[in-house]
Formats: structure tokens, sequence, C-alpha cells
């Protein structure tokens, strides 16, 4: 077994090892991770075969980790933690900040890390009951994202405590994208397979609860037909209340868990998490 740079050749196989271990992922995301920071996505191979994946994407202070995942087989033969050391090492001189969300049975792991946990996040699914509501052209009119970069930067700035623009902006160019923009709040979803909808990033200033339920049933009108899935803060009661309120049920749980200074991430602001 070695450990080499991820190729994009390799994205459908990390596709397939998502698959394999119940992660939800979608091509067009990792490939992004990988045009933006290639030094930092890491695959273990053996031989010609890829059997496990860490990918960092960085923002001006921090990094957040994702596709941290070793295939069924593979497991319990130190390949994620030679996984997990690699890339560690390559960022706690550069960042001052690093954060991932870990699956329950992981937190221990990272704890060894040095990692803390801040915060418990819910994968929140709505099947389909959605309560009857009313909206018209009028209410899609309003949500119409012609001003969303400028809102969404401001926004995911005030919420992050630092400048993330550059990765969002193309995170949230996808052929499947549905961009709303009011005045203290953004919210993107896109198609990420044949059966999910993921919601997020979506962010709303706090006290503007308002906007945050008419972007609700915009997502819900628009994307209906589908599963919308979404990673919530659960500490965040007011959230929470509006996923359930509109019959969103929580599937699992992660931990946010951080490395280095304190977190200036203002959870309140966050109704759904980046995929």
């Amino acid at each position: 077994m070695h450990l080499a740079w991820l190729k994009f050749s390799d994205v459908s196989a990390i596709v397939a090892i998502a698959e394999e271990t119940g992660v939800l992922a979608d091509g067009y995301h990792i490939k992004l991770m990988m045009m933006h920071a290639p030094h930092l996505c890491y695959g273990a191979y053996e031989g010609d075969k890829l059997v496990g994946s860490i990918l960092a994407v960085p923002f001006e202070r921090s990094v957040m980790i994702k596709h941290f995942m070793v295939h069924p087989a593979s497991t319990r033969q130190g390949i994620g933690r030679r996984l997990f050391e690699t890339l560690l090492g390559s960022l706690q001189s550069d960042y001052v900040h690093i954060y991932i969300h870990a699956t329950p049975e992981m937190v221990g792991f990272f704890g060894r890390y040095d990692f803390v946990e801040r915060m418990r996040v819910g994968r929140y699914m709505n099947v389909g009951k959605v309560p009857p509501f009313n909206f018209t052209n009028a209410h899609a009119k309003e949500l119409d994202g012609t001003n969303f970069d400028a809102v969404m930067s401001a926004i995911d700035r005030a919420t992050f405590g630092e400048i993330r623009t550059d990765f969002l902006h193309d995170e949230m160019e996808r052929n499947s994208s549905l961009k709303f923009a009011l005045p203290h709040g953004f919210m993107h979803s896109s198609v990420v397979n044949a059966r999910h909808v993921y919601l997020g990033p979506w962010q709303v200033l706090a006290g503007f609860e308002e906007e945050a339920e008419k972007m609700m049933r915009g997502v819900l009108y628009f994307r209906g037909l589908k599963k919308v899935v979404a990673d919530i803060p659960l500490e965040m009661a007011h959230v929470v209340a509006l996923y359930e309120r509109y019959h969103f049920a929580k599937k699992s749980e992660f931990v946010h868990m951080t490395w280095g200074e304190p977190s200036q991430v203002v959870f309140e602001n966050i109704y759904a998490f980046s995929l």
C-alpha cells in the first residue's frame, strides 16, 4: 500500500467507496476540491486500486477536511491513520484552524490528534410529507438570486469570520444549482444523485427567521419530487424547529470537531452546512 496525490481519474473510485461506506458524496464536489487544492488531496492505493481517500480545501485562515474514507475491505490495516497523519502534517504549520464532521465512532480517533467537539450536527431528510403552504409566483420572484453573490459573500464572511468566496462560488455553479437570496440570507441546493437533493450551504443572519422560512418553502416547492437532505447544527433550536415544522426527520448524526485556535463560526446563522 502506498499514498499519493489523488488524480481526476480517481473521482469515480472515490464515489464508489463513499457508496460502500454510506457517505453522501458526488463527483462534482470531489473534483472541485481537487482543483482548488490538489496538494491537499491524498489517496491510498493497493497497486493501482484506490482503497482510501482524504481531501481538504483551504480558506483564508482555516481548512476543511472532507471525504476521509477507507474501503470496508481494507479497514484495520492502519490506512486511515496514515492518510490522516499525512494530511495533518501538511496542514498544521500553515493553518490556525482545522475542522471536520466526524461520525460518532470516529470522535475518539480525532480526539487523539487534539481535535475537540464543537457542535452536534444532524442529517435531516424530508421524504415528501410536506405540510400544505401557500407559494405563488410573487413568492418565487422575491427569492430571485439576482444579487446572490454579493449577499452570499457578506453573510458567509459574517458567519465564518474569514473569506471563503472562491470555493463557495464554484461549489454553487453546478448545472443543478438552485440559488435563493434575500436581504439577510442565502440558500443553495443541488442534485447529488438520482434520489437526493442536498440543501446547503444555507445561511441566514440571526433574527431574520421569517426569511429562512420563505426559503424553506421555496426549496420544497421547487425540489419536492426528490428527497431533500441537509446537515444542520442540532444545538440551534430555531433551526431544528424549522425543519421539523416542515416534516424533516433526523436520519443520522455527526460531530463538528475543530483543531487549533477557537472557532469563530456563528452557528446561529447556519441552517445547512456545505456538502
